[in-house]
């Protein structure tokens, strides 16, 4: 009797004990951007129904220009990082790149209370070289786009640096080596270390115009409160040169922009000195002009009917 007692007692703390362990480290719950794509995450992450989600659509009509926005420094970013062996590894969702322990790049200014240091970075592309980036500018999608995560070394919040590429009919040689490299990693958990020079992921800049909100992971489990930076200016690259994306176990992996809510998108220029932003300010003014006056007519319409019928 005593025995059993014995044996129930511990058949009984074991369940507690796995209990325990399963609040502690919960199993992972399946995503990816097609079944179980965007649309559904919601249902199993509470956090991607936010209202500071990412990405989002970057209406250049709507910026805020803030003259305090300190200018953004990239610390050893534009230095030939060469030497240095990278990671290359592909989850399932994305191939993410992680720089060798030894390597401190980081990133300063923008207003960043904290120094923030470059973790990984990975892409987002599309099924064609018409779409693939998860930020639009004035609604115009572009067929890649890049996150580098960085992370404080304090408070470990995130800030995530945006780059978007621009389609262009010739090669871009200078990402060529980056492209053999991504051509080897077109399947899921396939993952070598290579040598690479990072600065042509980059735009030539000194000073960078660059516009920076307050959003979310744009992956589950879409954890708001990250710092974003999009950098305005873009790098090319061919239709020809997309195919290694195109051509990935994973063809597409972009979350559509969801909705800005009241949050402000500050930008450290200023729009009126730029032509082509500035049309666009006029154009969005006009828009607004024109919704406002067809509401007034169907207003006045309205009143008029409720008069004809008394």
């Amino acid at each position: 009797m005593l025995l059993v007692f014995k044996l129930q007692l511990i058949f009984l703390i074991s369940i507690l004990n796995y209990t325990s362990l399963q609040r502690v480290n919960p199993l992972p719950q399946y995503w990816d951007y097609q079944r179980e794509g965007p649309d559904t995450w919601q249902q199993r992450y509470n956090a991607c129904n936010g209202r500071a989600q990412s990405p989002i659509n970057i209406r250049t009509c709507l910026v805020k220009y803030d003259k305090n926005l300190n200018p953004l420094c990239l610390n050893d970013f534009m230095v030939n990082t060469s030497l240095y062996v990278w990671n290359f590894t592909h989850n399932g969702h994305t191939i993410v790149v992680y720089p060798p322990t030894s390597v401190r790049l980081s990133i300063t200014g923008a207003n960043l209370s904290e120094i923030f240091y470059l973790v990984q970075f990975h892409f987002h592309w599309g099924y064609n070289a018409y779409q693939g980036s998860e930020h639009t500018i004035d609604g115009i999608k572009y067929p890649l786009e890049i996150h580098f995560v960085h992370e404080a070394q304090f408070s470990s919040s995130l800030t995530v640096l945006c780059v978007l590429f621009n389609l262009q009919v010739d090669d871009n040689p200078y990402i060529n080596d980056l492209l053999s490299i991504l051509n080897q990693t077109r399947n899921a958990s396939i993952a070598i270390e290579k040598q690479i020079d990072i600065s042509p992921l980059f735009p030539t800049f000194f000073s960078p115009r660059f516009y920076r909100y307050i959003g979310s992971l744009t992956t589950p489990p879409c954890t708001e409160g990250i710092i974003w930076i999009v950098l305005a200016s873009t790098v090319p690259i061919s239709e020809n040169q997309l195919k290694i994306f195109i051509d990935n176990s994973v063809p597409s992996n972009f979350r559509d922009p969801q909705k800005l809510n009241s949050r402000n998108i500050l930008v450290n220029f200023e729009p009126e000195k730029n032509l082509e932003v500035n049309d666009d300010y006029n154009k969005c003014i006009r828009r607004s002009s024109v919704c406002i006056e067809q509401r007034s007519i169907l207003l006045i319409s309205l009143v008029l009917f409720i008069f004809i019928l008394q």
